[in-house]
């Protein structure tokens, strides 16, 4: 019986040793532990790896295109234009000298005093329920805010309007220079009629075409991108 207890001890000895060494160790949070809150908070950013466009200087146009009933309407706005480059010949002498002996350019070797490798398209919260803002980005040499005004919808038997937008990469599988190149897909919710509530369902990317059930349903969306051309 004593040689029982003894055993009996020692293993509740092991079991507390061993469950008193597992322990919850406090870290710092990473941005990847903050994407989920800024995204609840109506935060989104897509980004686009343009440096494949670094051996010639090209102009970046951002454009939106703005669609009811998926119909194109004329929207107010502007259009920014950025070089994806800035070479160091395009300085003066004397500022060419300084650039080179600080060391300020990104690649002197092949004449690069700055250059973006990304485009980033992000949207932020506003505080009027009916206007989106939306920023594009060539990171680095320039970038262009707007706000997207929105349509309401209102719900059988509501006397109020709902804002309920949703945003979708466009797949990009071809470049075409001087042509209008969608990359995101910005839209409303529908009524779905059955049913009486909104909805905004399908894949997770678009189509160049446009052809997905969201652009077929949607009665109101934004196709926002770029134009490419290059440097003369």
């Amino acid at each position: 019986m004593k040689k029982f207890f003894y055993i009996f001890s020692l293993l509740s000895l092991w079991m507390m040793t061993s469950v008193s060494a597992q322990s919850l160790k406090k870290q710092e949070a990473t941005m990847e532990d903050y994407l989920p809150l800024l995204q609840a908070a109506g935060y989104q950013v897509y980004s686009f790896d343009i440096s494949e466009f670094l051996n010639d200087t090209y102009h970046f146009s951002f454009k939106i295109k703005e669609y009811v009933n998926r119909e194109e309407v004329q929207r107010d706005g502007h259009s920014s234009v950025f070089p994806n480059r800035m070479m160091i010949a395009e300085f003066p002498e004397e500022s060419q000298k300084r650039i080179l002996e600080k060391g300020s350019a990104v690649d002197p070797e092949k004449g690069i005093y700055s250059q973006a490798t990304e485009l980033a398209i992000g949207f932020f919260p506003s505080n009027v329920d009916s206007v989106q803002n939306v920023r594009i980005s060539l990171v680095g040499m320039g970038e262009m805010g707007t706000p997207l005004k929105l349509k309401g919808l209102k719900l059988p038997n509501e006397n109020k309007l709902f804002y309920s937008y949703e945003s979708r990469p466009f797949v990009v599988d071809t470049f075409e220079e001087g042509k209008f190149i969608p990359l995101v897909f910005f839209g409303s919710y529908w009524i779905d009629e059955k049913y009486g509530f909104l909805r905004f369902c399908g894949a997770n990317e678009i189509g160049s075409d446009m052809g997905q059930e969201y652009i077929e349903s949607t009665p109101h969306y934004y196709a926002i991108g770029v134009e490419i051309n290059k440097k003369k």
